[in-house]
């Protein structure tokens, strides 16, 4: 069962790395969003150019994790709240704890 280990530490990066950009897009987006919102976005056209292209390759990059939850709790129906950011992180934290009891770490 040696081999068990190192595929379980890749595992672990691969959750860890999905629970970093989701994390990252959340942040990204709100800032976005309420940058549309404000004088910001046309005081600083450049820099808000740049946050929109970082929040659409982050989106790129988080989406296909995020559409399975979207499925199961669709932002439209949930008053207009998207909860599968957090769902999904949620699925990390019990996999991540699943293959940390079952390595016995």
């Amino acid at each position: 069962m040696k081999w068990v280990n190192p595929f379980a530490d890749v595992v672990l990066y691969v959750l860890y790395f999905i629970e970093l950009l989701v994390i990252i897009w959340v942040v990204v987006s709100w800032i976005v969003f309420f940058a549309a919102q404000s004088s910001f976005r046309w005081r600083n056209r450049g820099l808000y150019n740049v946050l929109a292209q970082i929040n659409d390759l982050l989106t790129r990059m988080a989406y296909p994790f995020i559409r399975p939850f979207r499925r199961i709790l669709p932002p439209h129906k949930m008053g207009g709240i998207d909860w599968s950011p957090l769902l999904l992180l949620l699925t990390i934290f019990l996999i991540r704890r699943l293959i940390l009891v079952a390595t016995g770490r």
